[in-house]
C-alpha cells in the first residue's frame, strides 16, 4: 500500500543502517530487497545512485560468469581478512574483477601474500577512472614493493588510500597525481619503504582536502638523519582534523616541524621505547591546533606491553589527544611517560580529573624489584591542577605506597589541588588502608584535606 517514493526512502534508511555496522566489504545487502517481489526489484534497480548499488567480487566470486547476471553497477573487489590462502581459482577471480577497471569503484584486500600480490600488480598498473577507495594490507615480509606507476598514475576520483605492511618507496611521487585524497593511511611501513619526514611533508602539501592522516612504521629502525636544515618551508594541511603517528619520536619531531594543521581536532601518537625522548615541538604543535583544546580529563592505562594516556573533555565524545609508548618494563613505562610530559607541562595544567587503570592482562607489579614508589610521585607531580584521582584495583597498592611517602611539606608539593581520591576495592583495614590514612592525615595537617572514597 505504500507509494514508491516512500518505499525508496525506507530502502535508503535500511542502507544507512546496514552500512553503519562495520563490515569489511563496505557494501550493503541490497540484493535481499530485490528478492522480495518484482515491484521492490524495480524500485531498487530504478535508483542505483541513490541507493549506491555496487557488486561485491571476492576470491570466491566467479566474476567472469556472474557479472552478466546483474546490470553494469560499480564493482567492489574484496579479499576479507582471515581468509585461507587464495588458490589459483581465487587469484583468477580477483584478476577478472580488477580487469573491469572502468567499473571498479573500491578495492579492499587484506592478508595478501607476496606471490599473489605479484600477480595482482600486473593488473593494477593501469588507470582506474572511477576508483574511490583503495586498501591493500599484508603481514608477509616478502611482499614486493609497489611500482611508481601504480594504478597507472590515474584515479581521479580516489578519496581514500590505505597501505599496510607493503613497501612503496616511490610514494611521494605517486601521490602527486591524486590531489583529491581525503583519507590516507600508511601503516606498518617496512624499512624498505621508508620515506623521510621532509619527503612526506613535501608530498602532502599537494593534498588540500586531506582530513585523515595515519603514518606508522613497523620497527624503530626507521629513523631520520639527525642533521636538520636550518630553514624549510612548512606544508599547510588546511583540512586535516585527524592525525595518527606510530614510530620513533625523532621522526615525529621532524615531521610536525614541517606542517601546519590549524583544524586538527584529534591527535594519536604511538612511540617506540627510547632511552631519551626529546620532543619539544609537540607542545608548540598542540598549541597551534585550537581543536585540541581544552582537555581537562586524563586517563593513564597500563598493559603488559604499553603505557597510554588519553586526554579528553566532557564536551567531546571522542579523545582529543592520545599518546602511547611501547614498553614492557613497568618502571620504564612510568619514567618514559614522566620524561615526555615534563617537557609538556602546559598541556597538563588544565587536567582536573585523572584516572589510572590497568588492563585485565596487565603486568603484575607486586614483586617487581625495579619499581620505586618515587616514580609514581614524579608522575603525579606533573598534574598540578588535578582535583580528583581515580585508581583501579590492580594499582591501588602501588599508588598507596607512593602517597604514604608524602609527609610534611611534600604532602602539598604533589597533587596540590587534590580534593577527592577514589580507590577501587579499598578495604576498611590492612596495609593499603593504613598507607592511605597516613596520606590523608598529612593533607589534613596541611589544611588541604582529601576525601577518600571507594570507587565502585
Amino acid at each position: 500500500m505504500l507509494p514508491d517514493n516512500v518505499l525508496l526512502e525506507i530502502f535508503h534508511f535500511y542502507k544507512d543502517q546496514d552500512v553503519h555496522f562495520f563490515r569489511f566489504d563496505d557494501t550493503w545487502r541490497w540484493t535481499t530487497l530485490t528478492q522480495v517481489c518484482r515491484r521492490w526489484r524495480d524500485i531498487v534497480f530504478g535508483s542505483p545512485r541513490r541507493l549506491d548499488l555496487q557488486l561485491l567480487c571476492t576470491s570466491k566470486t566467479p566474476t567472469s560468469k556472474s557479472l552478466d547476471i546483474w546490470p553494469p553497477f560499480p564493482i567492489v573487489v574484496s579479499l576479507p581478512p582471515s581468509v585461507p590462502e587464495v588458490d589459483e581459482d581465487g587469484v583468477e577471480n580477483l584478476i577478472a574483477a580488477l580487469e573491469c577497471r572502468g567499473r571498479t569503484s573500491g578495492i579492499n584486500i587484506h592478508d595478501i601474500r607476496g606471490p599473489v600480490l605479484k600477480k595482482l600488480v600486473t593488473v593494477l598498473h593501469e588507470p582506474f577512472p572511477i576508483l574511490t577507495y583503495f586498501s591493500l594490507r599484508s603481514a608477509d615480509e616478502s611482499v614486493p614493493a609497489l611500482p611508481e606507476k601504480f594504478l597507472g598514475g590515474f584515479a581521479p576520483r580516489l578519496q581514500s588510500f590505505a597501505l599496510s605492511g607493503i613497501p612503496f618507496p616511490s610514494f611521494p611521487k605517486f601521490i602527486l597525481s591524486f590531489t583529491h585524497i581525503i583519507a590516507l593511511y600508511l601503516l606498518e611501513i617496512p624499512s624498505s619503504g621508508y620515506v623521510s619526514p621532509e619527503g612526506m611533508a613535501t608530498c602532502l602539501v599537494t593534498l588540500p582536502n586531506l582530513k585523515c592522516l595515519s603514518i606508522g612504521f613497523r620497527s624503530p629502525s626507521s629513523r631520520p638523519l639527525r642533521s636538520r636544515p636550518p630553514h624549510f618551508t612548512r606544508a599547510a594541511l588546511p583540512a586535516l582534523w585527524f592525525l595518527s603517528f606510530s614510530g620513533v619520536s625523532e621522526y615525529f619531531e621532524d615531521f610536525v616541524a614541517r606542517i601546519d594543521t590549524p583544524r586538527l581536532a584529534w591527535l594519536r601518537l604511538v612511540f617506540f621505547m627510547d632511552l631519551i625522548f626529546d620532543i619539544p615541538r609537540l607542545r608548540n604543535f598542540i598549541d597551534h591546533a585550537e581543536g585540541l583544546k581544552p582537555f581537562n580529563q586524563a586517563v593513564i592505562g597500563f598493559s603488559d606491553r604499553t603505557i597510554k594516556i588519553v586526554f579528553g573533555s566532557p564536551l567531546r565524545e571522542r579523545p582529543l589527544f592520545e599518546l602511547e609508548i611501547k614498553c614492557e618494563r613497568p618502571d620504564w613505562q612510568l619514567s618514559s611517560m614522566t620524561q615526555i610530559f615534563s617537557q609538556q607541562l602546559p598541556l597538563l595544567s588544565l587536567v582536573e580529573q585523572l584516572k589510572i587503570c590497568r588492563s585485565p592482562s596487565g603486568l603484575e607489579w607486586k614483586d617487581d624489584p625495579d619499581m620505586d614508589s618515587s616514580q609514581w610521585l614524579e608522575l603525579f607531580r606533573l598534574f598540578v591542577a588535578a582535583q580528583s584521582l581515580h585508581v583501579s584495583e590492580g594499582l591501588v597498592s602501588h599508588v598507596a605506597r607512593a602517597l604514604q611517602d608524602l609527609t610534611g611539606q611534600m604532602a602539598m608539593e604533589v597533587l596540590p589541588l587534590l580534593r577527592t581520591l577514589l580507590l577501587e576495592g579499598l578495604q576498611s583495614s590492612g596495609p593499603v588502608h593504613e598507607a592511605i590514612k597516613s596520606f590523608a592525615t598529612a593533607r589534613q595537617l596541611s589544611h588541604q584535606p582529601v576525601v577518600i572514597q571507594r570507587w565502585e
